[in-house]
């Protein structure tokens, strides 16, 4: 039976490991962190839970829905996405979007990457270093030099820049200088997720606000709290996700981690804060705050070149968009072209 190795255990190499088993093939998964699901990712503290990276899911064609309904515990989010300006001016969101459902799930965003990976082979925790082409296959190598194994082909999901270094190490593949010419032409914006537990909920029309002139220091101000779930009765759960701006000029002072309202706040956090409130109003002292990075968060370009040989790319940097739903149909697509390759 021909093996797939996919690189990447995020939403997109998950969809595509799913598709591959439904054609016959073995699917072998690594991931470098200790979770699925990328940046579909779930915290929780206490009796709050919260997804600080993407945020819900859209499914605006059948096979997402059908997705998501596979699930059996998916819920909607009923308030809209409103829009709101460096000057604080709040105002309702584009009346073709408003009424686009927004999917999430009481446990997390998580919920959907961990029915992905049910009965996957996933092996947490390992990074692969480096590729060797043979006459047999695709050799994959971790960092301490270990082999992962060898495989038929390969699809690739992690960000860009580590994509680029994993074919830049490569040997015996000349033909992935176009992949890696491509992968070094996609952009990110970084990001940095504050997450405010506070006593009491803001009084809002709206779930969640997104900056339209991109000249606040925040870009998405979320209330949590709106996701059945998510936080004990009349406690209010807010997300800011900062600016591009705001996080790459603070990236190097802030370190991921929950701080407690007594504790001395590093003052880009404190400004956070004080961003924050004019858009929702005094809600008392904070119960904590939690701060999370995400490097390589949103994508402004997508890579032009997706395949050569059998690797083949998917995720955020083949959509040119962070959306939960294009990284599941790139990976979707991934899949159909390996199938269509394997098969030949």
């Amino acid at each position: 039976m021909k093996t797939v190795a996919i690189i990447g255990a995020g939403m997109a190499g998950l969809a595509a490991a799913r598709a591959l088993v439904t054609t016959g093939l073995t699917p072998v998964v690594f991931e470098k962190s200790r979770g699925v699901g990328g940046r579909a990712a779930t915290r929780r503290i206490g009796d709050f839970c919260f997804d600080h990276g993407a945020q819900y899911v859209k499914a605006p064609s059948p096979a997402l829905q059908d997705l998501i309904a596979a699930t059996g515990d998916a819920v909607t989010i009923a308030r809209p996405v409103w829009t709101f300006t460096a000057d604080n001016q709040i105002a309702p969101g584009d009346p073709s979007s408003a009424d686009e459902q927004k999917w999430t799930w009481p446990t997390g965003i998580t919920r959907l990457a961990k029915y992905l990976a049910a009965g996957l082979n996933v092996y947490l925790e390992t990074t692969v270093a480096g590729i060797h082409s043979n006459s047999d296959g695709y050799h994959l190598y971790a960092e301490d030099g270990r082999a992962l194994g060898c495989f038929d082909a390969i699809i690739l999901t992690a960000p860009a820049p580590q994509s680029a270094a994993i074919l830049s190490a490569s040997a015996g593949m000349p033909a992935v200088r176009s992949l890696i010419e491509s992968l070094q032409q996609v952009q990110y914006r970084r990001s940095i997720s504050i997450t405010v537990a506070y006593p009491r909920r803001p009084d809002t029309p709206w779930y969640a606000l997104v900056n339209v002139d991109r000249q606040h220091s925040i870009s998405w101000l979320a209330c949590e709290h709106e996701k059945p779930g998510r936080a004990p009765d009349n406690a209010g759960l807010l997300i800011a996700q900062m600016s591009d701006q705001w996080a790459s000029t603070h990236w190097d002072g802030l370190s991921k981690g929950t701080f407690a309202p007594d504790a001395a706040l590093p003052q880009p956090i404190s400004e956070a804060l004080a961003a924050i409130q004019p858009l929702v109003g005094d809600l008392g002292t904070p119960l904590w705050i939690n701060l999370q990075r995400w490097r390589y968060a949103l994508p402004d370009t997508a890579a032009p070149v997706t395949m050569t040989e059998r690797i083949v790319l998917a995720g955020d940097l083949v959509a040119g968009q962070g959306r939960v739903h294009l990284a599941i149909e790139s990976g979707w697509r991934a899949a159909g072209q390996i199938g269509t390759l394997l098969a030949q």
